[in-house]
């Protein structure tokens, strides 16, 4: 059993760490999915604010080439007066759309954070802003000397036009180019390390993910050795408990908590015939079922109990056997099972039952004796008050019985008291009981019930069944009556004793009279009959 519950419960934990296991898979595949799409997303919109940014400064640099291309066809001399005005409103049109471009930049960078607040971010953030700042100076003077050119065809500090002129390779010019060349190569540089710190994060994730998954399977791999082990230890220790339970004289039953068999051993077929199947109640197999599954439920609340049950044989007849009921606990201390171990008792019972015939039964008439009339009426009396029935104590005597003795023999008496014996329970049977208590002398314990009135009648129907004749000794006739005195209880005595004087008395009445004849106790008789006082013990 106990290996059985320890399969069970590491069965429940190698499934709680695989649905654990698979919830984290899902979730690991979910997060690393979500992570790549977020780096994607954020990696896509970067490369969209670089690349935006990058052309800006790319056009930037073409506005301000071109720019110096058109300034130099405005100087050339040879150039005619009307190409002149279109290459110098081209000039001032590239000019415009170059500020304007480096501008716009500039306003992109402030609104830009450092990537998780990283010095590294935020140091590569502030010198991109730094190049931008520092184009403005070679390039306001290089626009200043142009704007200069073309109002007056000389340098606005003098000198000579040609040293001066602000030519494409300008100094000037190259610095102001350089600096954006420098911003465009930094913002790769603020992309790339933004893209690599993501991936790391990733693959640090993707690690920690991998680690746990990896011990979650080692777990489940050790869990499902253990529980192969006890398995096989499981079905070794059945094994030995169906040897057990082959082998052994004892009968075991396994029953759920509504009376259900869970298991029979196989001992059963032995003395039975056959095994109680599984899944039949126990009541189909146990005589008196209510009785018997009360007995076992009785056990619920209490500790293990011993009951005799009897159990149908498959040839119809009744085995009775010794029966230890235990109940088997669930997990809230309510009994989930009975086991029910019993052996047969078939014989002591029936010893039992000769023993208790020999003490409480007469050998001759089979009927109950004077023992089992005392336990009868001491049973009756000891009743509580408002418990307590009417009763009517009938002692009743054969006349002329010695005289069958003496006549017709030993034996014949004995056979004319069996088959009064006989008819006399008959006679009573459903109003009371009838007893002998001594050669010929009948006790008859009336319940009187509701119907008192109905005494007379009873009395009567007594002594019909005395006054008749008899065929005895091989249809030898013999004719009798009867004796009878009543005490009712409990205007007449409260005690045995007391009943047994006051009916005495009745009967002894009735035979001074000469018999076939019944009388009930009155209080005259103890000073009318005085030598029966104290005669009856």
């Amino acid at each position: 059993m106990a290996g059985f519950t320890e399969v069970k419960t590491t069965r429940k934990l190698i499934i709680m760490f695989a649905s654990i296991t698979v919830l984290l898979i899902v979730v690991s595949i979910g997060s690393l999915l979500y992570l790549n799409h977020t780096i994607s997303r954020f990696t896509d919109t970067l490369y969209e604010d670089i690349n935006r940014n990058t052309n800006l400064i790319q056009e930037a640099e073409s506005d301000l080439y071109q720019s110096s291309q058109a300034l130099q066809m405005v100087l050339s001399p040879s150039l005619p007066e009307a190409q002149r005005s279109e290459y110098r409103q081209e000039f001032e049109d590239n000019l415009a759309r170059t500020e304007r471009n480096v501008e716009a930049i500039g306003q992109k960078l402030a609104s830009m954070e450092p990537y998780q607040n990283h010095k590294e971010s935020e140091a590569l953030l502030d010198e991109i802003r730094y190049q931008l700042a520092g184009f403005e100076g070679p390039f306001g003077k290089w626009r200043l000397s142009a704007r200069s050119l073309l109002l007056t065809g000389t340098p606005e500090d003098g000198g000579d036009p040609e040293n001066l002129t602000p030519a494409p390779d300008s100094v000037q010019l190259k610095e102001a180019l350089r600096y954006l060349d420098r911003s465009e190569e930094l913002l790769g540089s603020y992309a790339k390390q933004v893209i690599d710190d993501f991936r790391n994060q990733k693959s640090s994730v993707f690690a920690l993910y991998s680690l746990l998954l990896f011990m979650l399977v080692l777990v489940i791999i050790y869990l499902g050795r253990r529980i192969l082990s006890l398995q096989i230890e499981m079905r070794e220790e059945q094994a030995l408990y169906q040897l057990i339970g082959e082998t052994m004289s004892d009968f075991i039953l396994l029953t759920d908590s509504n009376g259900l068999i869970l298991y029979a051993s196989p001992s059963h077929f032995s003395a039975f015939g056959y095994i109680p199947q599984k899944g039949d109640p126990l009541s189909l197999y146990i005589r008196e079922p209510e009785i018997a599954w009360a007995k076992l439920k009785s056990v619920v609340q209490a500790t293990p109990k011993m009951a005799e049950l009897r159990m149908r044989s498959s040839e119809g007849h009744w085995i009775w056997l010794e029966t230890k009921v235990s109940p088997v606990k669930s997990s809230l201390s309510i009994p989930a099972k009975f086991m029910l171990v019993s052996r047969e008792i078939t014989q002591r019972k029936q010893y039992e039952e000769r023993l208790h015939k020999l003490a409480f039964y007469d050998h001759l008439t089979a009927i109950p004796n004077r023992a089992h009339f005392k336990m009868y009426m001491e049973n009756l009396i000891s009743h509580p008050d408002d418990r307590r029935q009417k009763l009517a104590l009938a002692l009743l005597d054969c006349d002329r019985f010695k005289q069958l003795n003496d006549t017709l023999g030993h034996l014949a008496g004995d056979e004319f008291l069996q088959l009064l014996s006989s008819e006399l329970q008959q006679a009573v049977k459903g109003l009371g009981q009838a007893f002998r208590i001594g050669g010929d002398e009948f006790a008859v314990v009336l319940h009187l019930g509701s119907a008192p009135e109905m005494m007379n009648e009873i009395l009567d129907r007594l002594l019909q069944l005395f006054n008749k004749s008899w065929s005895v000794n091989n249809g030898s006739s013999f004719h009798t009556s009867a004796s009878i005195g009543v005490a009712l209880y409990p205007q007449h005595g409260k005690t045995i004793n007391e009943l047994l004087r006051a009916a005495d008395l009745a009967m002894y009445r009735s035979k001074s009279h000469g018999g076939n004849e019944a009388n009930l106790y009155a209080e005259g008789m103890d000073k009318e009959y005085p030598e029966q006082e104290n005669t009856r013990h």
